[in-house]
This record gives C-alpha cells, sequence and structure tokens, in this order.
C-alpha cells in the first residue's frame, strides 16, 4: 500500500481528455485484478496485451491502433478534442501514449498501475529512493531533457518497465494531461512555458518522491 504525499498536480477539468483516461484505465484496472465475471477479466487482459503491441511503432503509422484506443475510451474524448484531416490532436496522442504505457505497467501485474495520490514524478523519484540502481536517476534526466517525442517516450517506457518491477504506481489521468502539454508541437512563447513548466513540475516531483519518509504507525 503506497503512502498519500502532497505533490503539486496539474490544473485540469474533470472532463475530456483527464476524465477519459481516468476512468478507462480504472475499468480496465478493475478487471484485470479483481472483477469476479472470468469474461470482464478476459476481456481485460487481452485489451491490455494488444495494447502493449502498439508500442512499437508511433500512433500516426498505426491507424487502426488510434482507432482502436479512441474506440475504447470510455467516455471517449471531446470532440474539440479530436484532430482534423490527416493531423493527430495532442488529446488524441497524448491517449495513445497514455494508455499504451498503461498496457505495459499492468503486463503480469498484481497491483495498481493506477491511483489517485501520486504522480508519475513521484512514483520515478520513490523507485530511486528503493532501488538499488544508479541508472535510474539518469533514465529520468534522459527523459526530461530528450529533444523530440520519439525520444522521449522511449525512455518514458522504460521508466514504465522500471516502475511495474517496483510496484509503484500512479496517476494516468494527470499523466495523460502533461503528455498532452508535452505534446503540443505550437513554438509560441505560451506553449513552450506550458511544456517547460510540466517538466519542472515532474523534477519536483521525483525529487519529493526521493525524500520521502512513510509515516510510522
Amino acid at each position: 500500500m503506497l503512502e498519500t504525499q502532497d505533490v503539486a498536480q496539474p490544473v485540469v477539468g474533470r472532463a475530456g481528455l483527464y476524465a477519459s483516461v481516468t476512468k478507462t484505465v480504472e475499468a480496465l484496472q478493475y478487471a484485470y485484478l479483481r472483477s469476479p465475471n472470468h469474461a470482464a477479466a478476459a476481456r481485460a487482459r487481452g485489451v491490455l496485451a494488444q495494447l502493449r503491441k502498439y508500442s512499437s511503432r508511433t500512433p500516426e503509422q498505426q491507424p487502426l491502433a488510434l482507432e482502436e484506443i479512441l474506440l475504447l475510451l470510455e467516455p471517449p474524448l471531446e470532440e474539440r478534442e479530436l484532430g482534423k484531416g490527416t493531423t493527430l490532436s495532442p488529446s488524441e496522442k497524448a491517449a495513445f501514449h497514455a494508455l499504451v504505457a498503461f498496457g505495459i505497467h499492468m503486463q503480469s501485474a498484481t497491483s495498481e498501475a493506477h491511483v489517485s495520490t501520486h504522480s508519475f514524478g513521484w512514483a520515478c523519484g520513490r523507485m530511486y529512493a528503493i532501488r538499488e540502481s544508479g541508472s535510474i536517476k539518469p533514465r529520468f534526466d534522459a527523459m526530461l531533457l530528450a529533444r523530440d517525442e520519439a525520444s522521449r517516450m522511449v525512455q518514458l517506457r522504460s521508466l514504465i518497465t522500471l516502475l511495474r518491477s517496483s510496484k509503484l504506481a500512479f496517476h494516468y489521468g494527470y499523466f495523460a494531461s502533461d503528455l498532452r502539454v508535452l505534446l503540443q508541437t505550437s513554438t509560441t512563447q505560451g506553449d513552450a512555458s506550458r511544456r517547460q513548466g510540466v517538466l519542472l513540475r515532474w523534477g519536483r516531483d521525483f525529487a519529493a518522491g526521493a525524500s520521502f519518509r512513510p509515516k510510522k504507525s
């Protein structure tokens, strides 16, 4: 059982991408770990396995994968969050990457991958504190410093795999909301500032997780 901690969270609404990803992963996680309905559990296992297969290529290279993920989201993305024509929206990309990461995180899982109490950065910092590995902070730093989407996603998925083996969870709705900001391709000063703000908060949360000490009962 993870301890609750105070970590700065992004300001997000309770609809759209945040709600879509949060409720979707909650439903999959419940079906996979706790559902007494064998058919529902089997379906969840199949969905999670399929999500992992999508990690080999970008969403732009997998039209069917994007379609399946958009259909999986319940509630669905709001119309304003959908892309136009041949271009994917940041919300579509964020939903894709968040759910693929969740599929990786849940592989052979016996505990939750999604919790409401911890951010992604905090979970990584906690992992750094409890694992005897000198590679975690360099991996996290490389992810923060990545210059393009492909490099950042490779580093993120590597960290997700390590979090899975450490049985550490985080909030996937907030994670998706942060990814949407990072995936904005606009070069305006405002968007650049928001992207930098997400990375700064992830670094701060990492430090908070690394220095966290569970309260003695």
